[in-house]
């Protein structure tokens, strides 16, 4: 008996030291919104900035801010619509070295990759309550992103090609 009790916890120990919890991920649902700067209640912010990288050379990169207007309320007697921010940021090796995260992905695809996807565009943002565009992005009694996004940018559209952008929401505050 003690030898079978000793044999169950040298398995259950082999068991554990295999499991890396440091580095498990959790699987996060993907959004993907279309975003279309001609349309007024969307505006596009780029910037290029020039930094030098771990070796000291200049190195361009790219900063977006992608803003969708949310759906117009009247308050006061006038029409108030705040603006949901994703923002696409490319960062050096130094930057998350030193204030740590990580660099925004921008990935490549044939149009078809989209065949299967529902987008969201701005009718979703206009048509759905500020809350529920708020919990269809963040975690549940949190404002921490819970979903990986994506922007399909309709200017990045060339050759049947697209370019997915990864972003990071911001939600506006309302007071």
């Amino acid at each position: 008996m003690n030898n079978e009790i000793k044999l169950v916890a040298c398995i259950i120990f082999f068991m554990l030291s295999i499991i890396d919890y440091g580095h498990a991920q959790v699987r996060k649902d993907t959004v993907y919104i279309q975003f279309d700067s001609i349309h007024p209640n969307m505006k596009k912010y780029k910037t290029d900035i020039k930094v030098y990288d771990e070796k000291k050379n200049i190195k361009e990169k790219l900063v977006i801010s992608y803003k969708i207007q949310e759906k117009l309320v009247v308050k006061k007697n006038r029409y108030v619509g705040y603006w949901f921010t994703f923002s696409y940021s490319e960062r050096t090796k130094a930057e998350i070295s030193l204030f740590g995260g990580t660099s925004s992905k921008s990935i490549i695809k044939p149009i078809r990759y989209l065949n299967n996807i529902k987008l969201l565009d701005y009718n979703y943002f206009e048509d759905t309550d500020y809350q529920k565009v708020c919990k269809t992005f963040e975690a549940e009694d949190s404002w921490e992103q819970d979903v990986v996004i994506f922007i399909v940018d309709k200017e990045e559209i060339k050759n049947d090609m697209i370019v997915l952008r990864e972003v990071a929401f911001k939600r506006p505050v309302i007071e």
